[in-house]
């Protein structure tokens, strides 16, 4: 055999090797993605469950400790009308409340990078901002949420006060 026929059966081998390694670098990138997209499935399993534990931990509370429920309840109608140390643990009650509606925005916008995925959590918070007392609270409170956190209750709020302003409740 020829010095050129031996290139030749060398070129064949190197061609082959080389469709071979890129046949097993894409099974290993697939493999891969498939282990990347768990992992974020697994942790967007995770946040959603901190989600559920934080409100369950504040409905426990309200459950079982019937002050706390009492104040939360007179809280919700009136901020300004509460004494100031019941001002004061009404609005860390709402502190946790928001946090945990602003984690659920965070993580949102985070995963998806879509804030209009966030209409269930935004029917939740609007639950919470029809009562005068939690918008008399945001009026008085300086919470340090992200900005944009903030410009979403702000909007949540003006939108109340101009339904209200309209119907004249």
């Amino acid at each position: 055999m020829s010095i050129q026929e031996w290139a030749a059966i060398a070129e064949i081998i190197s061609a082959v090797a080389v469709v071979a390694s890129l046949v097993y670098l894409a099974m290993q990138i697939r493999q891969n993605t498939n282990s990347l997209s768990m992992s974020l499935k697994a942790t967007e399993l995770g946040a959603f469950e901190r989600n559920v534990d934080s409100g369950n931990r504040i409905r426990e509370i309200l459950i079982l400790h019937p002050e706390v429920a009492e104040l939360y309840g007179r809280g919700l109608k009136s901020y300004k009308e509460l004494a100031g140390s019941e001002k004061m643990r009404f609005g860390l009650m709402l502190s946790n409340v928001f946090s945990a509606y602003q984690g659920a925005y965070v993580r949102q916008l985070t995963y998806e990078s879509d804030p209009e995925q966030f209409t269930g959590t935004l029917r939740t918070l609007d639950s919470m901002i029809k009562y005068r007392g939690v918008r008399e609270w945001l009026s008085h409170s300086n919470p340090d949420w992200r900005p944009e956190f903030a410009a979403v209750v702000k909007q949540r709020v003006k939108s109340f006060e101009d339904a209200a302003e309209k119907t004249g409740v």
